[in-house]
């Protein structure tokens, strides 16, 4: 007979396959909101199952104590357990884990309890990507669970999305319910330290070509010809920084001049550093004049003998981000 805790980890997987299922779906008006319920709860019965595990199959490690010392019940006699918050703050996991699921709390509660809004798509598919790396990590090492039959992925952003990243959502206009929600996301994803084993949200800026001409910012472009034999259908390119970042400085500075005449420079530049784009790598990079000073950044991080070099999407940032760092003077 299964463990108590096994159950658990039985239902989670179910749960989170279901969440997979609808939001893979072709045509589902109630998409986002269902997802982030099904995902939610995932994640709840694979953090109880964990608790339990560690008690040694001891189910009232999840039970709600009163300030008595007795358990609390609900309207039908039966003992309430933890939330996912609650779950949450019994078991010490990484930051970015811990965050991603707090953030897809927020997301559920937002849309099922109050409002929904189309600017939560890219949201939940970026929080979602993410949640399911993640869910994939822990449910191997704390249950040795493998998924591989599973065909555990939500699909790509397809046709219905304009690919823009959370700092580039346009929140004019948007109920406040859902421009907080939007913003805290994306300062989040600013904040946290993602280098480690778990993420905070898995974003994709996505770009679609013809065969014959492959080329632009991406690190690997993939290109599908139709008209190709099987042999020769697929052409894998790996971009250059250069290529991945078009522009010096002036001609950032140009660009964004172009949309904003009234921007000076130390706008531009403050706008850079207040929001650290140098050492973003979704709008720049940087480049060396010798492999020894490129090493010495890569130890100490400094970068004094390198030169910044920037893509359009700086340009987009920059722009949507001037009214914060315009000069008064």
């Amino acid at each position: 007979m299964d463990s108590f805790s096994e159950i658990l980890v039985e239902n989670s997987i179910q749960a989170a396959l279901a969440s997979i299922e609808i939001y893979n779906k072709p045509d589902f008006k109630y998409r986002e909101q269902t997802f982030s319920i099904l995902n939610v709860n995932a994640w709840e019965l694979l953090l109880k199952a964990k608790i339990v595990k560690d008690a040694g199959e001891d189910i009232a490690s999840l039970y709600v104590q009163r300030s008595d010392g007795e358990y609390k019940t609900n309207r039908s006699g039966n003992f309430l357990t933890i939330e996912v918050i609650g779950a949450l703050t019994k078991l010490a996991l990484d930051i970015p884990l811990a965050e991603n699921i707090k953030a897809l709390v927020e997301v559920r509660d937002t849309v099922t309890h109050f409002y929904y809004d189309e600017a939560l798509e890219y949201v939940v598919f970026s929080l979602g990507v993410a949640s399911l790396r993640n869910y994939q990590k822990l449910i191997r090492e704390w249950f040795d669970e493998s998924l591989t039959e599973f065909n555990f992925h939500i699909l790509p952003l397809a046709f219905a999305y304009d690919f823009r990243t959370l700092a580039m959502l346009d929140l004019k206009d948007k109920p406040d319910a859902i421009a907080n929600l939007v913003r805290m996301v994306a300062q989040s994803n600013e904040d946290i330290d993602s280098s480690g084993r778990f993420h905070f949200v898995c974003e994709v800026t996505a770009e679609i070509r013809s065969a014959k001409k492959v080329s632009g910012g991406a690190d690997i472009t993939t290109v599908i010809d139709s008209q190709g034999s099987a042999e020769a259908a697929v052409y894998i390119k790996t971009q250059n920084l250069h290529d991945r970042y078009p522009l010096s400085y002036k001609k950032l500075v140009a660009k964004v001049k172009e949309q904003r005449a009234n921007a000076k420079p130390i706008d531009i530049q403050r706008a850079i550093k207040q929001h650290n784009l140098k050492k973003n790598k979704r709008y720049a990079d940087y480049v060396f004049t010798n492999k020894e000073h490129e090493e010495r950044y890569k130890s100490s991080g400094d970068a004094h003998n390198a030169t910044s070099i920037y893509n359009e999407d700086a340009v987009r940032f920059i722009i949507e981000n001037l009214d914060t760092t315009i000069s008064k003077v």
